[in-house]
């Protein structure tokens, strides 16, 4: 009962995440293949669960088949360059790298199924351990590394767990305990993500955003500097861009005509702040105006109208500005109000 209750819960959370992906997160400014790579880590891990049910029903002494070892390698690697799109810039991608799905794959049909477990998330391990050591190269630019670091380690972790585990299962232990660990550790780790999407709705965007600050040298010495500030004032204020909700660092580059590195030092150093902050200081702004001279609107369309994905990126944004949620606002608003007449 419990193992069918994890799987019906991880088919569900990648079912949503797969949703995300394709609609709050389509416009992410993320490399092809680490766009291929969140969908193959999603489909693969849904797969995987689903296969747990026949492998703890199993009675025979090898359960396993390849299409699940395939599948478990894929996953590994599905997981790794998802994430090392988002901590690296396009360009430091290496030709060595292109062969990876090759191995993954070649290792999935050819390894021992008795070692292919271990060896799987032995390797995923790996790859958690070096997205890490990215993120820590990067705690000085960003305070919320301090949520994504230790969610990380947790996945390094649970993958030694796990291949300790598949390691184990031919020896004594049984591959039954290994489909009931697996399976609580896979739901362990999409309730992870999940939880961190709630908490930083708009986490990629600044992971982003601090790689491309971290590489960042003066790329502004050729750029007349206070008329490119003075257009991108004029297209939040009069053309009202954020309120695009697909409207990335990339896409406010392009109208700027300038380079994502430099839009990102232009705001950071005359502004102070990150792009993904103005943009949300905006929208915030906008939807302050919005809550007080149109009453009858709903929370939820207002949140909408001025570029919120969503309601709790709405909710989770408008509290980290103001320190109330839009409801809230309004009502203190309309109190004000009442007193002033």
């Amino acid at each position: 009962m419990l193992l069918n209750l994890l799987i019906g819960f991880s088919l569900g959370a990648a079912a949503l995440l797969m949703l995300a992906f394709a609609t709050a997160y389509r416009s992410l400014d993320l490399p092809l293949q680490s766009r291929a790579a969140g969908w193959v880590m999603l489909l693969g891990l849904a797969h995987t669960q689903w296969s747990h049910l026949a492998i703890a029903a199993s009675s025979a002494p090898m359960p396993l088949d390849r299409a699940y070892v395939a599948v478990l390698f894929l996953q590994s690697l599905g997981f790794y360059w998802l994430l090392l799109g988002l901590l690296r810039r396009d360009q430091d991608w290496r030709r060595w790298e292109w062969a990876l799905p090759l191995a993954a794959l070649l290792a999935g049909l050819l390894v021992p199924l008795a070692w292919a477990v271990p060896l799987a998330l032995g390797m995923g391990t790996g790859f958690a351990l070096h997205l890490a050591l990215l993120l820590y190269r990067l705690r000085g630019l960003r305070r919320w590394f301090r949520l994504e670091l230790p969610v990380v380690l947790v996945f390094a972790l649970m993958g030694v767990a796990t291949a300790a585990i598949g390691l184990w299962a031919p020896l004594g232990a049984g591959w039954v305990l290994y489909a009931e660990v697996y399976a609580l550790l896979i739901a362990i780790g999409f309730l992870g993500v999940l939880w961190l999407l709630l908490a930083v709705p708009d986490i990629a965007g600044k992971t982003r955003e601090a790689v491309a600050q971290s590489y960042a040298q003066s790329t502004l010495g050729r750029v007349d500097v206070e008329a490119k500030l003075a257009e991108l004032t004029r297209l939040f204020e009069a053309e009202h861009i954020h309120r695009d909700e697909g409207l990335s660092l990339a896409r406010a580059a392009e109208l700027l005509e300038l380079s994502t590195h430099q839009l990102s030092e232009l705001v950071n150093t005359r502004l102070g702040i990150g792009f993904s902050k103005l943009v949300r200081q905006h929208r915030v702004r906008d939807a302050q105006k919005m809550l007080v001279d149109e009453p009858r609107a709903s929370v939820l369309s207002v949140g909408l109208a001025v570029g919120f994905a969503s309601q709790s990126t709405f909710y989770v944004a408008f509290r980290e500005e103001l320190g109330v949620v839009p409801g809230q606002y309004r009502k203190q608003a309309a109190a004000g109000a009442q007193v002033a007449d």
